[in-house]
């Protein structure tokens, strides 16, 4: 009788864990499926904040003088909840990421990759969204805005 207690009591011990499992697992699902979520919807509204637009507002478009601007500065790795973020320029989407020329204030803008930041994360979901990468431009003195398709990648720490 007490072998019957003890059996069925490991019993409903180990349904338990069963059943607590599977909950575990939909939920941290549910958890990464949000957080992709959010990234997307930011990455698609980022081109029209303050620190990406374009003079004269267009729509979907990343000024890229500004960005070479915000390289290097540590306040924007809080500023926005991504664990990465970069443009991947026309000219870099043919290559494989150790052969893209990353930019710096020395070689932009013969450079493929402008990278805002990266905090290093192992498990990181990046998300993408084209838009359209200008600079200010000067020919015979005469101002224009040089404009390129481009992708901004946004990654996200997966849990």
């Amino acid at each position: 009788m007490a072998f019957m207690i003890i059996a069925i009591i490991l019993f409903f011990v180990l349904v338990g864990l069963f059943a607590l499992s599977i909950v575990y697992k939909n939920l941290q699902e549910s958890a990464t499926e949000i957080v992709e979520g959010r990234t997307l919807s930011a990455i698609t509204n980022l081109a029209g904040t303050a620190e990406f637009i374009c003079a004269g507002g267009k729509s979907n478009c990343v000024d890229a003088d500004k960005l070479m601007a915000l390289i290097g500065k540590k306040s924007y790795e809080d500023f926005w909840s991504f664990s990465s973020l970069s443009v991947i320029k026309y000219s870099g989407f043919d290559k494989k990421e150790n052969e893209m020329i990353e930019c710096s204030l020395s070689n932009y803008p013969d450079c493929d990759v402008i990278e805002v930041y990266d905090k290093a994360i192992e498990n990181e979901k990046v998300i993408s969204s084209f838009v359209a990468l200008c600079r200010r431009e000067y020919e015979n003195n005469y101002g224009y805005d040089k404009c390129e398709i481009a992708q901004l990648w946004a990654g996200s720490e997966v849990l």
